[in-house]
């Protein structure tokens, strides 16, 4: 009998190893109150599986006692699998809502609200995880780390996809990333609103993107967001929109495209965007003062200085006389999505927007995020 079944079995040994590895998925988690989100986080961290938690729609604001020890949940990934956090979702988890304010974290003006920590490398271009769809505000990042107000997030030995949030009123005011931190072998930063935020450096968001501008297959992405009213602390040379992590030796490149990141701080030496000395492939974004040298290689095309004009009120969606309707690059590197903050068709018009808001003519406003 063994000499029967030897050969076909070292065939199909032979056929099963040349097959393309794929993520093994557990049943997603179904979550709607803050100890039921804790308990999935833990779980999935070690389970072994690639990992979904869908949040139910609600208002979220945890206690003090609710707390870990670097934010209210906090977890660190140590199976090597992929997770995935996304809010909106109906009582079933069957539907999902298209509104991140339908999921709201608030952090009552004293905790840092998460902390996450991938640790896993991808198989294939759908295995990326990720934070979606949900509003983070009111996070102090007064906890062990001092990067992020609202939220850290790393994955520095993958990719890592951070897309539709909103961060508003988050602080760290001694550290980076008012609104959030984030680290990663290859970060894909896409379609978030981040106003209203407070830090010393990299006021609206801080991205580490080290790793990957060292490794030659490795970009990071950062499209069609909305940085804006956020405020560094620092009395002078603070950055108040985004602040970039990078190298001197850069091989790869970052790349900024289709984003509004423009009224952040009104003080002296202050600036909206610094990139340090990042290889940048820049595009068609509104961006106010910039600091930083860009590495040999890096390339800027279409680029605009001036207001963007925003309906206001908290609508940081376009006024119609914005200058950034059908100003953006169609195609952008990395990919964009196919909804907007405020849930519509990402394309409206000729070419699509800049920023987190797609313009609809047949809307007379978009869903204020408060």
């Amino acid at each position: 009998m063994r000499t029967r079944f030897s050969v076909p079995l070292a065939l199909f040994a032979l056929v099963f190893a040349a097959l393309p590895l794929r993520q093994v998925w557990a049943v997603p988690y179904c979550v709607g109150t803050i100890a039921d989100l804790k308990t999935s986080l833990s779980d999935a961290s070690t389970n072994g599986f690639s990992d979904e938690i869908k949040i139910r729609s609600g208002f979220y604001q945890p206690t003090g006692a609710q707390c870990d020890a670097l934010a209210c949940f906090e977890v660190h990934v140590t199976d090597g699998e992929m997770l995935r956090i996304s809010g909106g979702w109906d009582a079933g988890c069957n539907g999902q809502s298209t509104h991140p304010q339908d999921t709201i974290f608030d952090g009552s003006n004293l905790y840092r609200l998460f902390f996450v920590e991938w640790q896993h490398a991808n198989i294939d271009s759908l295995s990326i995880s990720g934070f979606r769809n949900i509003e983070l505000r009111n996070g102090v990042g007064t906890f062990g780390s001092s990067n992020g107000g609202c939220a850290y997030f790393s994955n520095n030995n993958g990719e890592l996809m951070l897309d539709r949030n909103i961060f508003t009123g988050c602080a760290v005011y001694n550290g980076y990333g008012g609104g959030f931190a984030a680290s990663g072998l290859q970060l894909y930063v896409r379609n978030n609103l981040i106003v209203n935020n407070v830090a010393r450096f990299g006021a609206g968001a801080y991205l580490d993107v080290t790793r990957s501008t060292l490794i030659s297959n490795r970009s990071a992405y950062v499209t069609s967001n909305t940085l804006a009213d956020n405020l560094s602390t620092l009395g002078s040379d603070g950055t108040g929109g985004l602040q970039l992590l990078s190298s001197t030796a850069s091989v790869s490149q970052v790349y900024l495209t289709n984003n509004i990141i423009y009224g952040n701080d009104a003080g002296s030496n202050r600036v909206d965007l610094d990139i340090g000395s990042s290889r940048i492939y820049s595009a068609n974004n509104i961006q106010g003062t910039q600091r930083g040298i860009s590495a040999p290689g890096s390339t800027a095309a279409a680029n605009l200085s001036l207001d963007p004009r925003f309906i206001g009120g908290n609508n940081y969606a376009l006024a119609p006389e914005s200058q950034a309707r059908d100003r953006g690059k169609d195609s952008p590197p990395g990919g964009s999505q196919s909804l907007d903050m405020s849930g519509g068709v990402r394309v409206f018009g000729p070419h699509i927007d800049i920023g987190a808001y797609e313009s609809h003519d047949d809307v007379i406003f978009a869903q204020d995020f408060q």
